[in-house]
């Protein structure tokens, strides 16, 4: 028993010293936080639209973007830890020269003065102009009344639920391709395809059309609407300030100047705008 002893301080020793190696020996690093990589908003065409490097994003339709994104499940923190090309329904110049027509022609006296100019592709849904002059005015958000000449044409279509008293321009704009499309509405939207950095597919738009007005009646208030004045062959409503609403087979267009004054004001930003094109 007296030889274990001095082994067994020996031993014990030992313990307590690889016990205080260990107790000393500092923490591993925590991990390095996963990279922050780019998200790219792109026009129709491939162009760049928004870059969220440039930091956050400004516009009505940047923002719109990034929402409709966070209602498929893809937040923007979540596309930033895996990067991604976001490729939008929006045509770089059709945008570009309504914010010429509208910066030109409307004089925006406040920053709540509410004009904006709405397309939406009648076959797909996909909007193709999203532009508020203002912070107020942004098409998608704040209802607007609609005025009995924008509902006519749904009466008369036998359609009065297509609309309702109070929508947002994007939602008249949606309403009137349904006509341009022979009845069939699509839901309108700005997100075509997300791909992810690794090339890597994260979502492909799928259409879901829905009949809202028989064919041949929607080709019968199509024909009726091109015999409005001012409406130069097109199928169009107008003298319903503050809206000019109006459409061919390949583009719904709507027009809404809040303004008090110039009552033909929306009608020639809406002719203008569609000259450009």
């Amino acid at each position: 028993m007296t030889r274990l002893l001095p082994n067994l301080g020996a031993l014990l020793l030992v313990a307590v010293l690889v016990g205080a190696v260990v107790w000393l020996r500092p923490d591993p690093p925590p991990p390095a936080p996963a990279p922050v990589r780019d998200v790219v908003l792109q026009y129709a065409d491939g162009s760049e639209l928004w870059n969220s490097g440039e930091g956050r994003p400004r516009s009505h339709l940047e923002r719109r973007v990034l929402a409709e994104l966070a209602d498929l499940g893809l937040s923007l923190d979540q596309l930033r830890a895996a990067g991604g090309v976001v490729r939008t329904t929006v045509d770089a110049k059709a945008q570009t020269m309504a914010a010429a027509v509208v910066g030109r022609l409307v004089a925006v006296e406040r920053g709540d003065r509410a004009a904006s100019v709405t397309a939406v592709e009648p076959a797909s849904g996909g909007v193709r102009v999203y532009l508020g002059l203002s912070r107020a005015s942004d098409p998608g958000g704040e209802p607007a009344e609609l005025t009995p000449e924008v509902v006519r044409p749904f009466t008369d279509a036998g359609a009065p639920e297509v609309v309702r008293t109070m929508m947002s321009p994007l939602e008249v704009t949606a309403a009137y391709a349904a006509l341009a499309g022979g009845g069939v509405r699509q839901q309108p939207h700005f997100v075509t395809t997300v791909t992810g950095a690794d090339g890597s597919q994260l979502y492909r738009r799928t259409g879901t059309p829905e009949v809202v007005v028989d064919r041949q009646v929607a080709e019968r208030v199509t024909a009726q609407l091109k015999e409005e004045p001012g409406c130069g062959g097109t199928s169009c409503v107008t003298g319903a300030h503050p809206w000019t609403v109006g459409y061919t087979p390949q583009l719904a267009v709507a027009v809404f100047v809040d303004q008090t004054t110039g009552t033909d004001l929306t009608r020639v930003v809406w002719q203008e705008f569609l000259a450009s094109l």
